[in-house]
């Protein structure tokens, strides 16, 4: 800030502030992905633009993933030589049980999630607020000519308040297919194509109130009372969609023990990076997920679940994190069976940091969610089911609730007719 000799009148300075404002919206630029909008457009210039490649590194971790146990498995009785169906309980819709589908047999699904964000480290995405200065620097909007502010002091520039509203959303439909290939060895093939949107809304109030030294002159607005002269408030608003395939995730479970005294299994994900990540599709890296799954079915109509799993980023072993799913899915009447699990994730480190935090800084977080849901079968291997995640905490990038509506049909392979 510089301090000059000559002055401006109050009604030259009110002109000059709203003609920097103007400026400063003049500039139109398409935005080649959603984490180009906080750069382009309208806001262009309101040090947004980190806030961008920071939720592309966050975003497509917290989308939920549909369990790749079968809800139906078969066994192989000598008697007939033929595989027949368990009529126990189904499987479960999120994480995973020891159980495998059975040699030859196949398993069909598609399901569907709405994820719409809500928080971030527990405030609000519709009403965040901007810092009054970022590493000592005061976010501001420069004033070609200068400005004479209410002390008497020169300046070029004047702060700004920034209250933002950041709608991000995703519809998630993934197709996936489980196989037998023997009878402890199933191999899943998921790829989810997606629907993300982003949408940002910006207010701004030019000075910032926040920063009375940068109050301007009172103007005398035709009445004994004065008025601010110059304070303007502006609006803003630059929303962009894009549709594309997630990461292409692969899964492999093998039975390592049955019944003694439970059912034990090693499971074995492996993330391709399919997905764009600057349109919030994908993580943008490989990631290795061992896991150890745990279950036990009891009198035919309850199954516990653990599971114990790393997510080894491949790019980057310091962004893995640590997750667990702990149980149950129970028979509740006929056809139907509910679905209660706690799922929490643990991450090493921070995902990714913002160098510049205009509204906030991207933690190391602990993600704890309730799971809910009911499945029902019909047509003897046909299942259909719903269920509801709810967040219980608010560490990081928070939804309300994520809905999941799922179809799936098992069936043998026609090579084992």
């Amino acid at each position: 800030m510089k301090v000059r000799s000559h002055t401006l009148s109050p009604s030259v300075a009110c002109g000059v502030v709203i003609t920097s404002a103007v400026l400063m919206l003049s500039s139109q630029v398409h935005a080649g992905t959603l984490a180009d909008v906080f750069n382009s457009g309208e806001l262009a210039g309101l040090e947004m633009g980190p806030i961008g490649p920071a939720l592309a590194n966050t975003v497509a971790s917290t989308y939920p993933v549909a369990s790749a146990s079968s809800s139906v498995t078969y066994a192989f009785n000598p008697k007939t030589e033929t595989f027949e169906r368990q009529t126990r309980v189904l499987g479960p819709i999120i994480g995973e049980r020891a159980e495998t589908i059975g040699k030859g047999q196949i398993d069909i699904s598609v399901s569907y999630s709405g994820v719409d964000f809500s928080t971030i480290n527990g405030n609000s995405l519709g009403d965040l607020v901007n810092q009054p200065s970022i590493n000592g620097r005061v976010v501001s909007f420069p004033v070609p000519g200068g400005v004479v502010l209410k002390d008497g002091r020169f300046t070029n520039f004047l702060p700004v308040l920034v209250h933002a509203n950041i709608d991000v959303q995703a519809d998630i439909g993934t197709p996936s297919i489980t196989y037998g290939v023997t009878p402890d060895f199933d191999v899943n093939l998921s790829l989810p194509l997606l629907q993300t949107y982003l949408n940002v809304k910006v207010n701004e109030t030019v000075p910032d109130p926040r920063l009375p030294q940068f109050m301007l002159p009172a103007c005398m607005n035709g009445s004994a009372a004065p008025t601010t002269c110059g304070s303007t408030s502006i609006n803003h608003q630059v929303a962009d969609r894009a549709t594309g395939f997630g990461d292409l995730l692969l899964r492999l479970k093998y039975v390592l023990q049955r019944d003694t005294p439970v059912d034990l299994a090693a499971g074995l994900g492996v993330s391709f990076p399919s997905g764009n990540p600057d349109n919030f599709q994908g993580t943008g890296n490989y990631q290795v997920q061992p896991e150890l799954i745990v279950s036990k079915i009891i009198a035919d109509r309850f199954e516990p679940l653990l599971n114990l799993g790393v997510n080894i980023n491949a790019d980057n072993v310091d962004l893995s994190s640590f997750r667990w799913a702990v149980g149950s899915t129970a028979k509740v009447y006929g056809p139907l069976t509910a679905a209660a699990v706690f799922l929490g994730t643990n991450e090493f480190n921070p995902q990714t940091t913002i160098s510049a935090p205009f509204f906030f800084q991207i933690n190391r977080n602990d993600y704890y969610n309730f799971s809910f849901g009911m499945r029902c079968l019909f047509a003897e291997t046909g299942v259909v089911s719903a269920n509801v995640i709810v967040p219980l905490n608010r560490d990081g990038l928070r939804t309300d609730y994520i809905p999941t509506i799922g179809i799936e049909y098992a069936f043998t392979g026609p090579w084992n007719s």
